[in-house]
C-alpha cells in the first residue's frame, strides 16, 4: 500500500526540505489509494494531523539546513582566518630574516669601517713620529713617504665610498620590502571587504530560500487538500451517476400506466439537475486550481 520513502533511510539531522516534499507527495498518493478503496470518510480526520506533522518536519528540515549553512560558513571563515594567519606569519618571518641579513651586513660594514679607521689612525701616528725624527735629515725621503701616504689614503677613502654606496642600496632595499609588506596588508584588507560583501549576499539568498521554502510548503498542503476535495467530488458524482443509471434501467413491474408514472416520480433521485451542474462545476474548478497549484509548485522547485 505505502511507497518506500528516501527520508526513512536518512538520519534525522540530515533531513532536508526536499525530503519532506517528497514524503508529502508519497503520502498524497497513499491517500488517493485509500480514498479509491474506502472513501473519503476514512481519512477525513487523519488528513489535518498528517499535514501538521509535515509542517513540523518542514520546520525541522529548514532548521537543519540553516544550521548546516552556518556550520559551513563558520568553518570556511575559520579556514580563511587560519590561512591569513599563516600567510602573515610567513611574511613576518621572511621580513625578519631579510632584516637579520641586512643587520648582519651593516654590522660587518661597521666592523670593517672601524678597522679601517683604526688602521688609518695607526698609520697617521707612525707617519707623525717618522716626520718628527727625520725632519732635518731626510726631507726628500719624507716627501716620498707623504706621497705614498696620500696614495694609500685615497684608496682607503674609495673603499669607504664603496661601502657607503652599498649601505645606501641596502637601505633602499629595506624600504622596498616595507612597501611590499604594506601592499600585502592592503590586499588582505581588500579580501576581507570582499568576503564581507559575499557574506551579505549569502544572507540575502538564504532569506529568499526561506521564503521560497515556505511558499512551497504552503502549496504542498494546498495541493494535498485540493486532491482530497477533488476525490470527494468525483466519488459523489460517480455515486450520482450510478443511482441515475440504476433507476433508469430498472424494469417496471406494474401494468397500470398511472401507477408506473407514480412509481417513477417516487423513485426519482433526490437531487436536481441544477445541483448536478453545480457539483460538476465545483469538480472542474478544483481540477483547475489543482493544476495551477502544481504548476506554481513546479516553478518554486525549479528555483
Amino acid at each position: 500500500m505505502t511507497c518506500s520513502s528516501p527520508m526513512r533511510q536518512q538520519q534525522h539531522t540530515n533531513l532536508t526540505v526536499l525530503d519532506v516534499y517528497d514524503e508529502a507527495a508519497l503520502i498524497g498518493k497513499d491517500f488517493e489509494r485509500i480514498i479509491e478503496a474506502y472513501g473519503t470518510e476514512t481519512i477525513r480526520d487523519l488528513v489535518p494531523k498528517v499535514i501538521r506533522i509535515l509542517e513540523l518536519l518542514e520546520l525541522q528540515a529548514a532548521k537543519n539546513e540553516k544550521d548546516a549553512d552556518e556550520y559551513i560558513e563558520m568553518k570556511t571563515r575559520i579556514e580563511r582566518l587560519e590561512a591569513e594567519k599563516n600567510e602573515t606569519r610567513e611574511l613576518r618571518e621572511k621580513f625578519d630574516s631579510e632584516l637579520d641579513v641586512i643587520e648582519e651586513q651593516w654590522r660587518k660594514e661597521a666592523e670593517t669601517l672601524m678597522t679601517l679607521v683604526s688602521k688609518l689612525q695607526d698609520e697617521n701616528r707612525r707617519l707623525r713620529d717618522d716626520l718628527e725624527r727625520n725632519n732635518d735629515l731626510h726631507n726628500k725621503s719624507d716627501l716620498a713617504n707623504s706621497i705614498d701616504t696620500i696614495s694609500i689614503t685615497r684608496e682607503e677613502l674609495q673603499c669607504i665610498k664603496n661601502l657607503t654606496e652599498e649601505n645606501i642600496k641596502l637601505k633602499r632595499m629595506l624600504k622596498s620590502k616595507d612597501k611590499e609588506l604594506t601592499q600585502k596588508t592592503l590586499d588582505i584588507e581588500a579580501i576581507h571587504a570582499q568576503l564581507e560583501r559575499i557574506c551579505k549576499v549569502n544572507c540575502t539568498l538564504r532569506q529568499k530560500n526561506t521564503f521560497t521554502t515556505n511558499q512551497s510548503q504552503r502549496l504542498m498542503v494546498e495541493k494535498l487538500d485540493l486532491e482530497v476535495k477533488l476525490k470527494e467530488k468525483e466519488n459523489f458524482i460517480n455515486q450520482m451517476k450510478d443511482r441515475v443509471g440504476d433507476e433508469l434501467t430498472s424494469p417496471t413491474s406494474s401494468i397500470n400506466p398511472i401507477n408506473d408514472l407514480a412509481n417513477l416520480e417516487a423513485n426519482q433521485p433526490r437531487f436536481t439537475l441544477e445541483e448536478l451542474r453545480q457539483v460538476l462545476w465545483e469538480r472542474n474548478d478544483l481540477k483547475t486550481k489543482l493544476m495551477e497549484v502544481e504548476e506554481e509548485l513546479r516553478i518554486f522547485k525549479d528555483q
